[in-house]
């Protein structure tokens, strides 16, 4: 069987981090760290078929028979956990955004349009590019 691509949303949780399938709304891990947060979610598949396996129950397409290969994305309150060194409210005021607004978007306390997003992820993306030219 091909491998499946799927996303694995990465969010920040009350003690690290979260990350969950898009599409597969039972697979979720956390972890104190990213990593250890992706560890337990790349078993997750195996055991959950294996579970699946010994009770009868029949395994999600879903799953793709575990096959399946992780596209790890951010949603901003994980992007910002992870990196706890750039500021929502620097972010927000290059880009004209209610820093206020900018922080509950930074907890994952309230709804952004996907417009809103890419704003968002476009001046991060020039942030890094700027980064980049440095020279010392």
């Amino acid at each position: 069987m091909e491998m499946k691509k799927v996303k694995a949303i990465i969010g920040r949780s009350n003690t690290g981090f979260t990350i969950m399938m898009e599409g597969f709304d039972l697979a979720v891990s956390y972890g104190d760290t990213l990593e250890e947060a992706k560890r337990d979610f790349e078993k997750f598949p195996g055991e959950y078929i294996e579970v699946s396996k010994e009770t009868g129950r029949a395994i999600p397409a879903e799953l793709n028979d575990g096959n399946l290969e992780f596209e790890y994305v951010y949603d901003l309150s994980g992007f910002f956990t992870h990196y706890s060194f750039i500021s929502p409210t620097k972010i927000a005021r290059r880009i004209g955004i209610n820093t206020s607004l900018m922080r509950q978007y930074a907890l994952g306390n309230t709804y952004m349009s996907l417009a809103k997003k890419k704003q968002i992820e476009n001046e991060i993306h020039k942030i890094g590019k700027e980064l980049i030219s440095v020279s010392f």
